[in-house]
This record gives C-alpha cells, structure tokens and sequence, in this order.
C-alpha cells in the first residue's frame, strides 16, 4: 500500500515522521506508525542487528581459524 501526503500527493517513505518530506505539511495520525507500531519495528530492528552481530563474529572466528590453519 502507497501512502501519500494530503497536501502534494507526495509519497509517504517514513510513517515514523510526522511531517511530509517533501511539503513539510502535518501528516494526519491515520497516516502514521502508531506507538505500539512503532515498538515492534524497534523491537525488530534491535533484534535484525544482533542476529547480524552474531554472524559476523562467527564469520571473524572461521576466518582466524582459517588463516591459523594456513598458517601451520
């Protein structure tokens, strides 16, 4: 679903902020990520970057590793 500012029609890329990015208009709350909303994509986010956090360090340990056993 496309959402737009009711003023220029532009799009809505961040449901977050409550003004449009392109006129500066007010968005009305209807348009907008509500507080609990926005609690679960924070939640998301948090949870997205540990998982990330997690891989890379498992990717750094198999390269040490690697690089030991070359090494040897």
């Amino acid at each position: 679903m496309s959402y737009r500012c009711p003023k220029c029609k532009g799009v809505i890329y961040n449901r977050r902020n409550k003004q449009c990015g392109f006129c500066g208009a007010e968005l009305p709350a209807e348009l907008l990520f509500t507080a609990a909303e926005i609690a679960v994509l924070d939640k998301g986010e948090v949870a997205a970057k540990e998982l990330h956090r997690q891989k890379q360090a498992k990717e750094d340990e198999e390269e040490k590793e690697r690089r030991a056993r070359a090494s040897a």
